[in-house]
């Protein structure tokens, strides 16, 4: 079954009197185990379609299915539920409270469930050895460079253990080294964890560590390509 479906998707908005196309008739599923790249120009929808993919915009019309269930028929709470339980975010600012430590930011998902902080402080330290930051716990995001802060960030995406990663260009604040471990730690999760990751790019050579390319122009879907083989073109 696929983890994340598309049918038909379009999204409207409205800027002033005019009503724009960000999403023009999708559809596509992404399914446990696969690493997809959602490429295209600026405005072409990307980050449109990982918003709706995730549960945080609703389609103008069409559906949006998670694991069989249409999110368009749930109610709030539900599908408020569905995006904390089903789905980690990876953003390309990060996202970390200043305030809290690396292993207190990657515990902040668990604290929605009402989990006492310290019940769930083995679990985020693991995530961050798991990243390559146990060294790095109790440091603030003030003391971590780009890269760890990533780190922090994809660790507090799997605290929940999700089946789907939703990443949005998560490299493109780092230099090419850096985001190569990026992507080999994402390509892992996929691969390794049989998760569902999908990543907004505009970098060629990020899209090419994937098992497939997903591009969009004016909101519409004109290539779906599965890669012989992921890895650095």
């Amino acid at each position: 079954m696929a983890e994340l479906e598309l049918r038909d998707v379009v999204r409207d908005f409205q800027v002033g009197k005019q009503s724009v196309r960000a999403l023009d008739g999708v559809t596509f599923a992404v399914r446990e185990g696969q690493f997809v790249a959602v490429t295209g120009p600026s405005g072409s929808g990307k980050s449109t379609l990982l918003h709706v993919l995730g549960g945080l915009d609703q389609p103008t019309s069409g559906a949006v299915l998670m694991d069989g269930r249409e999110l368009g028929a749930v109610t709030d709470d539900e599908l408020a539920e569905l995006r904390r339980h089903r789905v980690g975010f990876v953003f390309q600012f990060f996202n970390l409270l200043p305030t809290l430590s690396a292993w207190e930011n990657v515990a902040v998902p668990r604290l929605l469930d009402g989990v006492p902080l310290t019940r769930v402080r083995g679990d985020a330290e693991a995530l961050l050895g798991r990243v390559g930051l146990a060294g790095r716990a109790e440091h603030r995001p003030a003391e971590l460079s780009g890269g760890q802060l990533q780190r922090v960030a994809i660790a507090r995406s799997l605290v929940m253990n999700p089946a789907v990663i939703l990443a949005d260009e998560p490299t493109g604040n780092l230099d090419s080294k850096t985001g190569t471990r990026i992507l080999e730690l994402l390509a892992e999760i996929a691969h390794d964890d049989r998760r569902a990751v999908v990543m907004v790019t505009h970098d060629p050579a990020a899209a090419s560590w994937t098992d497939r390319v997903v591009e969009l122009q004016d909101g519409r879907l004109i290539r779906d390509e599965v890669l012989d083989e992921a890895g650095p073109a």
